[in-house]
């Protein structure tokens, strides 16, 4: 990823399956790192989580298929046994039983000899399954297939995932559930569907997109050995943000400030927005991006807003037209003083999709050449409008387009169900076409500029809620005036709205909170009262 401002203390990577294997080569052969030392340390981590979730009365199952995830599986019960655990070893696809070795992988034949001579159970799949009628398990750990599926799951493997998903135990997953494409989130015919999953080195792909977070439970990354030396500098090409969790943290990731700056220096940021019959979307947007850090906000919206920006903010400038009796030439002669004004433009929250709306957007991609962030109905416009679609392709200044996945089809003309299958690519595909930085809106979003991408973890489905949106269309609009690259900007916005919403949730639950809970919560972070 290019390089950033934003500290790289806090910068992950969400890993394909080919770049896990070639870290894990690297880190074996380059480096001379065992192998059996890093699966002993992943065993370790899921011996972590099995503990945490059980007692030691508690019955456990650990489903392992005949390759290294297999292995790591039967090293966490020899360790678990060692620690006076009930456990026992299925051995999924092995061959005819525990004796015959023909389709095991080398670490995996000495991991199941080793828990042998230790006394660990193992039993064969098909007896596990006549266990099962007689008790159910409490614990089942789910170590049979790992990253390296690319085709439907078949035999034992299927048998042994709608076993696991019918039983009603607590369910672990190694590295990834079974069933499920590393690369993508894809179910390859039926996954496991599991409680957590422990996933060792880095974060995968197929966790976090697609069909994955329905399916992966709560993910943790287990350091295990595996380190991001072990890509010799040629790093994956996904990114993500975690860890600032203290006010020093935010603050390397936030735009930094001149302490002689001034309110113009700050950022000028025109906010168009609102329209007749709606003024919510107009007043998140500038709250946001006044708590944001804009140095100075003005709104260019419908006369009707203008008593409820004035009273609940007071502190943005205005400029408004008259949609009851639309003038373009006096309305459009304000918006081009106000254009001519500004540093960053926020174009579409609550603006509408009529000829007004449209008229708006047109002279806007028409006139201006300031960094410009495209939401909500800006959004729709461009995607039913060849003309003005035209215009936002070839507009002269930085883009941030922001839309949830409905808009996002619209704008790519495929379903959403098309859209979602391909979540990681199309957007790049929609940021080379208008040469912009996109944010799509999803459980986890995507943020590409074309060749950064970059996915996005905090949030929750809290922020499924009315106005969520504007919100972050004013923080970026700020955050573009800081950072003045559209990319960068768009990457630390995603992560703060959802840290944001993540904090309205813990403070007030998914249910009820709203886009104003989010607001207040983004006011606290930028004062770094997290």
């Amino acid at each position: 990823m290019k390089n950033t401002q934003i500290s790289k203390k806090f910068i992950r990577y969400a890993v394909s399956a080919a770049e896990m294997r070639r870290c894990d080569e690297t880190t074996i052969e380059h480096f001379g790192v065992s192998q059996m030392v890093l699966m002993e340390r992943a065993a370790l981590s899921l011996c972590q989580r099995v503990i945490a979730v059980s007692e030691k009365k508690s019955r456990i199952f650990i489903f392992c298929g005949s390759g290294n995830n297999g292995g790591d599986g039967i090293a966490a019960a020899r360790l678990l046994f060692q620690e006076k655990f009930d456990v026992t070893v299925v051995c999924v696809n092995h061959g005819t039983g525990p004796g015959d070795g023909s389709k095991r992988s080398d670490a995996c034949k000495r991991q199941l000899k080793s828990a042998l001579k230790y006394g660990v159970k193992v039993v064969t799949f098909e007896e596990a399954r006549k266990i099962f009628t007689l008790a159910k398990p409490d614990v089942i750990v789910d170590a049979m297939l790992g990253i390296g599926i690319s085709r439907p799951i078949e035999g034992e493997y299927l048998a042994a995932v709608s076993l696991i998903n019918e039983v009603g135990a607590y369910v672990i997953a190694a590295d990834i559930p079974t069933g499920l494409n590393a690369d993508n989130g894809k179910v390859m015919g039926k996954a496991v569907l599991a409680n957590e999953t422990a996933t060792f080195g880095f974060a995968k792909l197929g966790l976090i997109v697609g069909m994955g977070t329905r399916y992966c439970g709560d993910v943790r990354v287990f350091e295990v050995g595996i380190t991001e030396d072990g890509f010799l500098s040629e790093y994956p090409r996904v990114a993500y943000l975690d860890g600032a969790s203290s006010k020093e943290d935010i603050e390397e990731i936030l735009p930094k400030r001149d302490p002689n700056g001034n309110k113009g220096s700050f950022g000028k940021v025109l906010i168009i927005a609102g329209s007749s019959n709606v003024s919510g979307a107009l007043m998140l947007s500038a709250e946001s991006c006044l708590r944001s850090g804009a140095g100075m906000v003005k709104v260019f919206t419908d006369k009707n807003n203008l008593h409820a920006v004035q009273t609940i903010l007071p502190e943005a400038m205005s400029d408004v037209y008259d949609s009851s009796d639309f003038d373009s030439r006096k309305a459009f002669s304000k918006l081009d003083s106000s254009l001519n004004w500004c540093d960053v433009i926020v174009c579409g929250p609550g603006l509408g999709t009529g000829e007004i709306g449209k008229a708006i957007v047109f002279h806007v991609l028409k006139s201006s050449n300031r960094p410009l962030i495209l939401d909500a109905d800006a959004l729709n416009i461009i995607a039913e409008d060849k003309e003005i679609r035209e215009l936002a392709i070839n507009y002269p200044g930085e883009k941030i387009m922001t839309p949830h996945l409905a808009e996002f089809s619209r704008l790519c003309g495929k379903t959403v169900p098309e859209c979602r299958e391909d979540i990681l690519e199309l957007p790049i595909e929609l940021a080379k076409e208008f040469h912009a930085s996109i944010i799509c809106k999803d459980a986890k979003s995507v943020v590409t500029d074309g060749e950064n991408i970059a996915l996005n973890l905090s949030g929750n489905d809290g922020m499924a809620t009315a106005g969520s949106g504007d919100v972050l269309s004013g923080l970026l609009g700020a955050l573009i005036a800081g950072y003045k690259d559209p990319f960068e900007s768009a990457f630390a916005g995603a992560y703060l709205h959802g840290l944001a919403g993540d904090m309205a949730r813990d403070r007030l639950g998914e249910r009820v909170m709203t886009a104003r809970d989010i607001s207040e919560e983004l006011r606290k972070i930028m004062a770094g009262n997290i």
